[in-house]
């Protein structure tokens, strides 16, 4: 196992590990988009080193941070990252598979959920990658962290996800069957004039139908990183 630190500004860094599930900047969007403030619970299904709960305690002030993730090695490491940036009061990681989770946590205790889920269902044997356990849905599927999400959310609270741009129709039937009203969709495309690479999608538990779309560009015309993504990394 080879760590290396990864600095996240402010004097804040978390640890990551070349052997395990790397965090992407897909994380790091996520957490940035995240509706959340300072009297919110937060419950993080799939949290990997957690690096989502961390930036949602730093930048987004919430009261408490929950990771779940079923990988014993990242969550040694999110735990060392809580402590890391001073957090351990506030963030607590089970290891833990996401299926029936409310039966531990609590059912309909959390005031928002996030989760960057499996983004592909590859046939087995074949190889997805770098994150590939991460990634494939081999376990648990897209359902089932939806169902988890609408489980221990309260009436009224938020589910944010990220995935990749081909699952949108997916995750937003997905969400509609357990609860969970689509409210606000923002379409990531690495560049002007490409193809959106991924989304990120908060859906409301008992919310009305109406949904706000919104797009964002990681770099401009020129290359260089676009001013929407300096203001969400500030």
């Amino acid at each position: 196992m080879t760590e290396y630190v990864v600095d996240l500004g402010r004097g804040f860094s978390v640890l990551q590990d070349t052997e395990g599930y790397l965090f992407t900047q897909d994380s790091v969007i996520c957490a940035n988009l995240l509706p959340a403030g300072s009297r919110d619970r937060l419950l993080d299904l799939g949290c990997g080193t957690g690096v989502m709960s961390v930036l949602a305690l730093l930048k987004k002030g919430v009261k408490e941070a929950v990771g779940v993730d079923v990988d014993p090695r990242a969550v040694s490491l999110a735990v060392r990252n809580a402590e890391r940036c001073g957090l351990e009061k506030r963030m607590k990681v089970l290891c833990r598979d996401v299926r029936g989770i409310e039966k531990e946590v609590g059912r309909e205790s959390f005031d928002k959920v996030v989760c960057n889920p499996p983004y592909f269902d590859f046939p087995d044997g074949t190889d997805g990658g770098r994150n590939a356990s991460a990634k494939r849905e081999g376990g648990a599927t897209l359902a089932d962290f939806v169902a988890a999400a609408s489980a221990c959310l309260r009436f009224g609270g938020d589910f944010t996800l990220v995935m990749r741009a081909e699952r949108l129709c997916d995750a937003m039937t997905t969400a509609r069957a357990h609860a969970l009203e689509p409210k606000k969709l923002t379409l990531v495309f690495p560049r002007p004039a490409a193809k959106a690479s991924v989304f990120v999608m908060t859906a409301r538990k008992g919310g009305k139908p109406g949904v706000i779309t919104d797009a964002l560009y990681v770099l401009d015309a020129d290359g260089e990183q676009s001013e929407r993504m300096k203001e969400l990394y500030g």
